[in-house]
């Protein structure tokens, strides 16, 4: 099988729009694979935003440490094979479609049983868990693809430590529509005698947090208690912080921009702290600074290199929009901003418009390439009714073509943003690239 027939057959077969939470399928699944989650270290992250900046981070720090070090992310922004990575390598196809060969042989036989059909999240876990084993990778660190409680990476008893960003409204259709449920299905990657290590500080999650830790005998590190940053530089590519933990005071600069970032390295930090404690790991500080300076992180606030400036984000909520909104501001106080929006179904695209439309010149309505897309039409006639800033371009190169057109001439920053399947397509459109899937 080749790898383009393996993704075809796995988006078609078991499609990503099909989200089923539950432990029993992923459970049984990786029980026939011989139980591969158990052969490794595990570090569970969890978050409204952030949990893919703090995976990779974490990962990237253990890696130059000396670890052999398996991550896992979802989703992806233009290759499937972003998702599954050792010492932040892409699995290779040939090692994709040997897994994926492995897993869907088991899935067939399980879905002979009604209700026992393994969804695409499940098979893309149960892949990345078997190949980490096979690779034998020293540890694992696995971002939640939704909630946390019956995710299907919650599946190991025994994690190094668990790790909560922040708890804000998102898939609340799925996780419930106040902050104290969003941080109940959050919680419940909390596992007993190992900590919790969070972002998160407003009062009502915290609180849920803090008593499933309890209940868990598992201590909570917080930021703003057991850790803090101090902002020193906001400068484009060059931010500068410093990190307070309970031993560490580092001095620390960033290439990633944005102030979520420097929140989410600090979590980061907060995590190797740990690890450096219990003896896990040597902290080595310059590794340490070289890699905090040095980490890339595509689609999030990223500067695309162009003959103009361009921001690429995958603000795909309504914190993640204001987010972005305040970052604009921050680094363009001055500047015309235009932008290319792609929003999915499963979002409040009225919010999310609300909050960015002020500060937009022109606002492209484009239409994400993935079946959970909302109806860009749908979306543009609310939009045009209620800001006077709004254009409709259904293709996404498209949008982003007119969009650095008219920015380069105006000489304005061009943002692209709303959804990884928006971003994704549009940085391989800039790139001269086709993405995979």
């Amino acid at each position: 099988m080749k790898y383009e027939e393996m993704v075809e057959k796995l988006f078609s077969f078991h499609p990503e729009t099909k989200i089923k939470l539950g432990l029993e399928r992923i459970e049984k699944l990786l029980d026939r694979l011989g139980n591969p989650q158990n052969e490794f270290k595990y570090i569970h992250v969890t978050g409204t935003n952030g949990k893919g900046t703090v995976t990779r981070t974490i990962g990237k720090l253990l890696t130059v440490h000396g670890f052999k070090v398996g991550t896992y992310f979802s989703p992806h922004l233009e290759s499937f094979r972003e998702r599954i990575r050792i010492d932040d390598l892409f699995i290779s196809k040939e090692n994709c479609v040997s897994v994926y060969e492995i897993v869907s042989k088991e899935a067939e036989e399980m879905s002979k049983v009604p209700g026992m059909k393994p969804t695409f999240f499940e098979i893309v876990t149960a892949m990345a868990f078997l190949y980490f084993k096979l690779q034998k990778v020293d540890i694992v660190v696995s971002e939640v693809g939704m909630g946390g409680r019956f995710d299907a990476t919650n599946v190991v008893d025994d994690p190094l430590c668990s790790v909560i960003t922040i708890v804000d409204y998102d898939h609340m259709n799925v996780l419930g529509s106040t902050l104290s449920q969003i941080a109940f299905e959050k919680s419940g990657i909390i596992k007993g005698n190992s900590p919790v290590i969070t972002g998160e500080f407003k009062k009502e999650p915290l609180k849920i947090i803090e008593a499933k830790a309890k209940e868990m005998n598992s201590e909570v590190r917080r930021i703003g208690k057991d850790f803090r940053y101090i902002i020193k530089r906001i400068e484009f590519a060059r931010n500068a912080f410093e990190f307070v933990g309970k031993r560490w005071n580092l001095s620390l600069e960033t290439r990633m921009n944005g102030l979520a970032a420097i929140n989410n390295m600090a979590i980061s930090l907060a995590v190797f702290e740990y690890l450096d404690e219990i003896g896990f790991v040597k902290m080595d500080q310059e590794k340490v600074y070289k890699t905090i300076f040095t980490i890339p992180w595509e689609g999030r606030f990223e500067w695309f290199p162009s003959d103009l400036t361009v921001i690429l984000d995958v603000a795909h909520n309504a914190p993640a929009m204001e987010m972005l909104r305040k970052n604009l501001k921050l680094y363009f106080p001055t500047r015309e901003i235009n932008a290319v929006v792609g929003i999915l179904n499963d979002k409040d695209y009225k919010r999310m418009i609300d909050i960015v439309a002020p500060i937009f010149k022109r606002i492209y309505i484009t239409s994400p390439k993935n079946e959970r897309a909302t109806d860009p039409f749908s979306i543009y006639n609310w939009a045009v009714r209620n800001h006077d800033n709004v254009g409709f371009i259904k293709n996404i190169e498209d949008a982003t073509d007119i969009c650095m057109n008219v920015s380069k001439q105006e000489n304005s920053i061009a943002v692209i943003t709303g959804s990884f399947y928006t971003v994704g397509f549009a940085r391989s459109f800039l790139r001269g690239v086709r993405s995979e899937t």
